[in-house]
Formats: structure tokens, sequence, C-alpha cells
């Protein structure tokens, strides 16, 4: 199994191998080891079943269940059981669950049956922006936290960022899903710091208080890093290509709307990073 870095600011890609095949142990540390420099494995032409796919991504850590019990669920326009909620349109850059007391650790999709007209899922370095941010706004976030929304109530959220200033008067944040998180975290094992603030799920930064035009301008200078086109990559998907992903390193988006042409992937969600 080869190791080749992908010409992007993000990812790798694994190389001779055959994911229906269980792995070697070499092959398992390799996989390990290229996960926690890359933040992001794509392998290519794969043929496998989601047996398959559950035991690779196992070997990252164990598998989150989803609300109805099972393992899995479809990223999909097509009618089948467990499928997920995530709309047709656009999805802004995230960390899945930041809403969240506990974020996702991981986050892996297998192109079951994807049309070339099938939008890309691109994926913003949240390393590699931290450590290109200017050493003074590095500092400064080090020391804040930020409050993440999902709001069920508004149908716009899959498209635009939901912040608290702009609820309607009498609704608070008792109302939605929220969580806070440091506006920089800590990878497991490899130590590296990361941002953790996104233009989908994060409101505001708690210390300056939702209205803040002060508060606001950092977010938006951590997002002109973030989410600038040489830190990010788009996957454009076919059939058998299979992705997975750090949840705290490396931010994702749905980068254009669905149409009525196939769009079926496989999801797992990695509950911890463990091995």
């Amino acid at each position: 199994m080869d190791v080749i870095p992908l010409d992007a600011p993000v990812g790798a890609e694994l190389r001779g191998v055959d994911l229906a095949k269980p792995l070697s142990d070499d092959e398992i540390a390799q996989l390990r080891d290229a996960f926690l420099a890359h933040h992001l494995i794509v392998v290519r032409e794969q043929d496998i079943e989601g047996e398959d796919q559950d035991r690779f991504v196992q070997h990252l850590g164990p598998l989150l269940a989803f609300d109805n019990g099972v393992y899995h669920q479809f990223m999909t326009n097509q009618h089948v059981e467990n499928a997920a909620m995530s709309g047709s349109g656009r999805l802004l850059f995230h960390n899945d669950g930041a809403f969240r007391s506990r974020p996702r650790a991981g986050t892996s999709l297998y192109a079951i049956d994807v049309s070339p007209t099938s939008p890309p899922t691109s994926f913003a370095n949240g390393v590699r922006a931290y450590e290109l941010l200017p050493e003074n706004l590095r500092k400064k976030i080090d020391q804040l936290s930020a409050v993440h929304i999902l709001d069920y109530d508004d149908p716009e959220q899959e498209s635009n960022r939901v912040r608290q200033a702009d609820f309607p008067a009498g609704r608070t944040l008792d109302d939605v899903r929220h969580a806070v998180h440091p506006m920089v975290v800590t990878l497991p094992y490899s130590g590296q710091k990361a941002i953790f603030v996104s233009e989908f799920y994060t409101s505001h930064i708690l210390e300056f208080g939702p209205t803040s035009t002060e508060g606001e301008d950092i977010l938006q200078q951590v997002f002109a890093v973030l989410y600038d086109e040489g830190n990010v990559y788009s996957h454009h998907y076919r059939n058998g290509d299979l992705v997975v992903w750090d949840n705290y390193g490396v931010q994702h988006a749905r980068s254009g709307a669905i149409d009525s042409n196939p769009r079926h992937l496989r999801r797992l969600v990695l509950d911890t990073l463990s091995w």
C-alpha cells in the first residue's frame, strides 16, 4: 500500500489496496499515520460492501450509532431506508456536530452511485489555516470560545449561517441546539492545533457576545484564511471512491445543489479516534 499526498492543501490517497480484503497490521499502521499527517484519506476505485467500509473505518475508532440505532446512513437523493436529512442545496463549511457538547470525531463517505453532475465535497484544512494565521491573531483566538447553533426551525440554515444576533424577538439559545467550544482545538495523537469555528454553525465568540462587531471581525479574519481557495480541496466523486476525514482538523461542505441525477453515498461517523 502506498500513501500519496494529494496535490492539494489537505489529504492523501491510498494506492495499491483492495478494501474488500482485510488490511495487514503494517497497512493499518500506515493508514493511521497517514490520517494523522494528512487529516483526509482518499481511496479510489473500490468495489466494496458496507461491511468492508465498516471494517476499514473502524481501524481509526469505533463507529457512532445514529438515532435509529444503525451505524450507517445514506447521503442520497434516492428514496431508501436510513437516508440522512441533509437537504439538496449547498451546505456551508462545518465540523459535524459542532452544535453538540461532543462533536463527531470523523466521517467517511463511500460513493455507490454518483453522476458527473454530482456536487463535490470540499474540505478546508483547519490545521494549516491555524498555522497561517498572523501570530497575534493565533494568540488571541487561543484564549477564546465560540457558540455553535443548529436551528431546526430555520429552513435556510443549510445554506446560511445562523447568528443569535439575528434571532427574532423572544427567541433564545434555549430554543435551539447549541454548544460552546474553544475556537482552537488540539487533535488527539498528533497534538496539532486546528481552527474550530465555521461559516455554518458558529454564531459568535462567547467572550465578546452575540452583537459584538469586534468579535465578528475576528471571526471574519479567521474565515478569510480558513476558506481561502488555497486552503481548500474539492473532491469530485466517481463510483467506488471512499473518503474519511478528521472532523476536528478538517471542515467540509457540499459545494453545490443536488440535481435529479444520482448522488448516493454511504456515510459512517466515528465516535472517537481510538487505537
